[in-house]
């Protein structure tokens, strides 16, 4: 029998706890209140909309809320980290996927610089292969800022 789908706010009341799970709803009632829709897509994951577009990807892990950036974070991103706090926090919360060789035309992956950190063998569709893990509130302040920049990119993509 598939399991029964639920609020995110439910998954994380029951997946964490203190400052993790206040840091999670304190992010996930940024997105609802900026018109980001959460879709369940899987037990532990949740697609974030913005107009019809992917913003992000949330899952819900025992040790934060794991965001996988959607997009191409190498150009221009690290300018929406205001201070050496954020930056501090992005360097220390974010995770890039190597390559593992899913599509032929990927090889060994590209060396790609996201938010001004350089990396080597990452998917040259840089999509889903970006993470950011919010741990505390200063993780959730750079999370906002991270997908109100997508957000802000599809707006000025829509006609």
């Amino acid at each position: 029998m598939p399991k029964q789908k639920k609020k995110i706010e439910e998954a994380v009341a029951e997946s964490l706890d203190g400052e993790l799970r206040q840091s999670a709803l304190d992010f996930i009632a940024h997105l609802r209140a900026n018109k980001v829709s959460l879709s369940q897509a899987y037990p532990d994951t949740w697609r974030a909309g913005y107009k019809g577009k992917a913003a992000c990807v949330v899952i819900v892990q025992n040790n934060g809320l794991n965001i996988s950036l959607r997009g191409d974070y190498s150009i221009g991103c690290e300018k929406i980290l205001i201070d050496d706090k954020m930056k501090q926090s992005v360097r220390d919360n974010l995770w890039v996927k190597p390559c593992q060789a899913c599509n032929k035309s990927c090889a060994d992956g590209i060396s790609a610089s996201v938010f001004g950190k350089e990396y080597t063998r990452v998917c040259k569709h840089l999509i889903n292969t970006t993470y950011f893990l919010i741990t505390d509130a200063d993780a959730v302040e750079c999370a906002k800022l991270i997908v109100g920049k997508r957000c802000g990119d599809i707006d000025a993509a829509q006609p």
